[in-house]
């Protein structure tokens, strides 16, 4: 560039590249690639985790492009298997659920958002349907485009100028496909794990399981406060004995203390969603509604 327009230009010395690596290691902090605090997925893919861990037959998951793809990642829960394009994660499910004929014996698990499921996903699982394949369908319904900017979609009641417009509903769509519908809230733990359970042994068919949230971005615009305050009970926390909270569900909000020596909470990150508590196993973590 220098030669080209006739600037002169000194390459910086090998001095200045040696302090800057070091203050670099000195002052810029990782971060992983994970979920927001209060993101409905990290409490769907932890309930994913225990009912395929409870199931005991190593459910091979596909997974789709959308803030689901963060499951991959070190902060994931890596449940997902096999992750190619937007809408192939049905397409490949519906293929490895008809190899049942050659001893294939995994149940197959397929995960997709909203925005990916009316963008990509309805022709794989009409064919899944059509071609009657063995396999679950989950899709993470957190009415919202939350990867890419918020645009709408045809399940968020708005058209792209912002107007409202006819919403489809998810769980009509696909029960006119003569598949078996349930709905869940990812943030019901316990009830989550029993459905994925539930359709894992019913083992025929195409079965689809709604977990349904709205994206905690799109929730703290519109009602503005945290549903719960959330507070750590010294006295129960095993801190990193344990570790569950930081380590497992792996919530940005939550980190050991290492000079209490319990877990601790960051205050200005918290949702307040109130997920950690269900998971702790010393119920240790309470929360408080705010209202």
């Amino acid at each position: 560039m220098g030669k080209i327009f006739d600037v002169d230009h000194e390459v910086r010395d090998a001095g200045y590249e040696k302090m800057l690596a070091e203050a670099s290691d000195r002052l810029l902090i990782s971060r992983g690639l994970t979920w927001c605090p209060g993101c409905p997925h990290r409490a769907s893919f932890w309930a994913l985790e225990k009912a395929i861990k409870a199931d005991g037959r190593d459910a091979y998951v596909t997974g789709d492009i959308g803030c689901s793809t963060l499951d991959v990642f070190p902060e994931g829960k890596r449940q997902i298997n096999l992750l190619h394009a937007m809408g192939s994660g049905t397409g490949l499910a519906a293929g490895f659920g008809q190899l049942e004929a050659f001893g294939y014996q995994q149940p197959v698990i397929a995960i997709c958002g909203d925005s990916t499921f009316f963008h990509a996903v309805i022709p794989a699982l009409i064919n899944a349907v059509y071609n009657e394949s063995n396999m679950i369908q989950i899709i993470l319904d957190n009415a919202a485009t939350a990867m890419t900017g918020f645009q709408s979609h045809p399940g968020t009641g708005f058209n792209a100028v912002g107007d409202p417009a006819k919403r489809i509903d998810i769980e009509t769509l696909c029960r006119s496909l003569g598949c078996e519908v349930v709905v869940s809230d990812p943030f019901d733990i316990r009830g989550t794990v029993k459905a994925i359970r539930s359709l894992l042994k019913m083992e025929e068919g195409v079965r689809i399981l709604i977990l349904r949230r709205a994206c905690e971005i799109v929730r703290a615009k519109t009602e503005k406060v945290r549903p719960y305050a959330i507070r750590i009970e010294a006295e129960k926390c095993k801190g990193e004995e344990c570790g569950i909270c930081s380590s497992e569900l792996r919530c940005p909000a939550l980190f050991q203390d290492t000079e209490a020596g319990i877990a601790s909470v960051k205050e200005d990150m918290c949702s307040g969603c109130g997920v950690c508590t269900d998971i702790c196993p010393f119920n240790a973590i309470i929360r408080e509604e705010t209202a």
